[in-house]
């Protein structure tokens, strides 16, 4: 019997040639019959022929820019953006992040072609770096920065309540006794972490496909996007959306990663051409104002980034040899921002973003060579341990015994 993620990838083959079978030119197909100027994600998908890791860094940043103005004055709407279109740069860098996430993690899942192997290499990708992150933040930060005293501080059963919330990722918007009680974004450890169990939440559907389409469903991923996108409209016309909640969170977040997930799948499919984002840019715009305007939007993003990921220069300078920041910025930004900002308390928002950025990338750079690599490098002892401590329960296969005709 072939593994889950040999027959999710059977799954999305049978779905390619589905739509490989559908008796319908792709629009802007006439480019791709010249060969001169258009490609399909398929062409460069493998490897690190992309600039992927250029735009981790820059969705990184744009989060601490994001909250470079709203520390200041404790308010969302204080960054210039939010003005311009009613969303900040961090809203989108956001997006992008589960876009790409989308993408990245299902190429993984097909790749692996293993359940387990698969749970344990996003379990290790995010918990030990955000576990180090909470330990230093409530441990060493903490008490430094605390109008409490030591004993006060670790007397009080806030403390211990944000670290299980926090490290967890299921209650990340605790306040730890003393620590950033004055400033204006008052008592706020570590905003960012917040959308860390959405991310687990999409990664655990993803698998969930993965486990459905083994038993038989064949276009198990472009009906789960097609649903959500119907769920995601739905929502938008009876929910509070203005309100956020753990339901429009949800939805938010997990379309966006669907849709990077359908870009994978479907990579043979999409040709890549500015002409559609033109176009896609236009219908957004038509939309805007209307209950349709998120999910046309969410599709323009995540098709310009395709764009720009696989169509553009690389990078001039190989970025990748330094490590992998991205995730360490969006962890430990936050916090070391706000202790910023105290013993800075009249900096403005530009130089709160420079300093944080020289503050953060040492930080970031030390999570990448110490704990997230060496974490992610454990991947195949950790598969190994749960495999032989599983064997006592697991149904050895049907011994056939042949008998002489």
């Amino acid at each position: 019997m072939p593994g889950i993620g040999a027959a999710f990838q059977l799954e999305v083959d049978w779905c390619d040639r589905w739509w490989r079978s559908v008796a319908v030119t792709p629009l802007f197909e006439i480019g791709d019959r010249t060969g001169r100027w258009m490609k399909h994600v398929v062409y460069a998908r493998d490897g690190r022929d992309n600039n992927f890791h250029i735009i981790r860094h820059l969705a990184a940043l744009a989060v601490v820019l994001t909250h470079s103005h709203s520390i200041l004055t404790g308010l969302y709407e204080s960054e210039p953006l939010v003005g311009l279109l009613g969303r900040s740069i961090g809203h989108y860098a956001v997006d992008v992040f589960f876009i790409l996430s989308g993408f990245v993690v299902t190429q993984s899942l097909l790749r692996d072609k293993d359940l387990l192997r698969f749970t344990v290499a996003r379990v290790l990708r995010i918990f030990p770096a955000l576990i180090f992150a909470v330990l230093a933040t409530v441990f060493v930060l903490g008490p430094i920065v605390s109008t409490y005293s030591a004993k006060a501080y670790f007397a009080d059963p806030a403390t211990w309540s944000y670290l299980v919330g926090a490290a967890s990722t299921l209650a990340v918007d605790g306040t730890l006794p003393g620590v950033f009680a004055d400033s204006p974004e008052r008592g706020v450890i570590n905003i960012p972490l917040w959308t860390l169990k959405y991310e687990l939440a999409a990664n655990a559907m993803l698998a969930g496909l993965a486990v459905i389409s083994f038993y038989g469903s064949r276009v198990m991923l472009a009906m789960a996007l097609v649903g959500l996108a119907a769920v995601y409209v739905i929502g938008r016309i009876y929910l509070p959306w203005e309100t956020e909640s753990f339901v429009s969170n949800a939805l938010h977040l997990s379309l966006s990663f669907m849709i990077g997930a359908a870009a994978y799948v479907f990579r043979r499919r999409i040709p890549l051409t500015p002409i559609a984002i033109i176009v896609l840019f236009a219908i957004t715009y038509v939309l805007a104002g209307t209950m349709f305007y998120e999910l046309s939007e969410k599709l323009l993003i995540a098709y310009a980034l395709m764009w720009l990921a696989f169509l553009t220069p690389k990078e001039h300078t190989d970025l990748s040899r330094y490590g992998d920041m991205s995730y360490g910025i969006y962890i430990f930004a936050f916090p070391l921002q706000q202790t910023l900002f105290l013993l800075l308390p009249d900096i403005q928002p530009l130089p709160l973003f420079v300093l944080s950025v020289v503050v953060t990338v040492p930080v970031a750079l030390f999570s990448w060579h110490v704990i997230e690599k060496p974490s992610m490098a454990l991947r195949g002892s950790v598969v190994a341990l749960i495999q032989t401590m599983m064997a006592p329960w697991r149904r050895p296969a049907p011994v056939r015994i042949r008998t002489p005709l």
